[in-house]
């Protein structure tokens, strides 16, 4: 654990988000040290808590991306609500929102007027499609935004359906571009005094990850195809199934093509002209994959990776989950930590991957129930105990620590 000060210690932010892609930005900006206000809706809190699965009443992706954060439930809609968000906006250095476009400003809440009460705001909204255009008001999720942006198209077997990835890439991609923007722009309010508006679609985003794809369409005049676990321009790369699972195989250059023929004991296909170069075997892609399943499949994934590595071909043990999780690689570099969650008790989550100077950045506090800070945010924003009092006997703020 850190023994230093987190690199962000003594930021603050203002964190209007819901859902994945917001949350995961403030995620990050808060493991790293900074203070991160959450308003949530009041009575109701982030969408995200009444996601399936609960553990014992909580919505346990909420749990996940919203570690290190401070939950101060409050009614935007109330004029009260409003001012106490202005006195935070003037104390705050970063406001992350990812309303449906346009709604924060609706609210009051947007960076023309919160700049007025501190210029060197930065102030980002992430969307699902951006501040313009036909889709600007739309609804997205992680698998609308991969739908839309070409990368579900792009993924999955060649005569199959297109296919989303297994996990929430989408808004974890748009979260760390968030994260890269926010930090960026705090560099230059620091230098310059002024902040700035950041907009951010997750569409967008999810171009950018295809970014060959626009190559190829530049230069073929046609749309890349899907080539499911195998790679377009160099073979052998991808998935081969194993006696006891499946591994991971990646002949990259010719020397390598070479040690891999005789690392499986099938020297033969030196000698076969579909299999001559990389071209050939790219335009052979099939028939080479069944060639080396033919090796592959009488051998279990310990075997291949050891005997490619050792012949210096890049491959890998397609791990299950359990299997990464419980890896000697995994528990011997401080992959997880164990935390106290309100509601539930001892968990285990995944550590920050980023390390500085070797450090695993700490998890000082599991998820907080709806609006468990919010007397003492207000307290620390100068509010006296009369003042908090009545903003909760007026339905301004709450703590229904759900």
């Amino acid at each position: 654990m850190m023994e230093k000060k987190l690199p962000l210690e003594g930021l603050k932010v203002l964190d209007f988000t819901i859902a994945l892609a917001g949350p995961f930005t403030a995620w990050q900006l808060a493991d790293m040290g900074a203070e991160v206000w959450k308003i949530e809706r009041y009575g109701g809190g982030d969408q995200c808590r009444v996601w399936d699965p609960f553990l014992n009443d909580l919505g346990t992706m909420f749990v996940s991306y919203n570690k290190n954060k401070k939950s101060v439930e409050m009614n935007l809609a109330a004029p009260e609500g409003k001012a106490v968000i202005y006195e935070m906006a003037k104390k705050a250095d970063v406001v992350i929102e990812n309303f449906k476009s346009g709604s924060i400003d609706r609210l009051g809440l947007g960076y023309e007027k919160l700049k007025e009460l501190n210029p060197k705001l930065v102030f980002i909204s992430l969307s699902g499609f951006g501040a313009s255009g036909p889709l600007m008001k739309l609804p997205c999720y992680d698998a609308i935004a991969e739908a839309r942006s070409g990368f579900a198209a792009s993924n999955g077997d060649p005569e199959g359906p297109p296919m989303k990835a297994g996990n929430c890439i989408g808004d974890t991609i748009t979260g760390l571009y968030g994260l890269n923007a926010v930090l960026m722009a705090l560099i230059n309010a620091r230098r310059t005094g002024q902040g700035c508006r950041i907009d951010m679609s997750m569409m967008d985003v999810g171009m950018q990850a295809c970014e060959e794809t626009i190559i190829d369409f530049s230069l073929h005049g046609r749309a890349q195809a899907r080539f499911g676990d195998h790679d377009r321009f160099t073979a052998p790369y991808g998935m081969f199934e194993a006696r006891d699972g499946w591994c991971v195989i990646i002949a990259d250059t010719e020397e390598r093509w070479q040690a891999l023929c005789g690392a499986l004991g099938h020297p033969e296909w030196l000698d076969d002209p579909r299999f001559a170069d990389n071209a050939a075997r790219v335009a052979h892609r099939d028939e080479l994959a069944e060639a080396v399943t033919t090796a592959t499949v009488r051998l279990r994934r310990e075997e291949i990776e050891s005997r490619l590595l050792a012949a210096d071909v890049p491959a890998s043990a397609v791990l299950s989950f359990i299997e990464a999780y419980t890896s000697g690689h995994a528990g011997q570099t401080e992959l997880t930590q164990l935390v106290e969650q309100k509601k539930i008790g001892l968990m285990r989550f995944y550590s920050n991957p980023i390390h500085f100077d070797g450090e695993t950045i700490p998890i000082r506090r599991g998820a907080p129930l709806l609006g468990e800070d919010t007397t003492d945010v207000l307290r620390d924003l100068g509010y006296t105990q009369s003042e908090i009092d009545k903003l909760y006997a007026d339905g301004v703020v709450g703590a229904s620590l759900i």
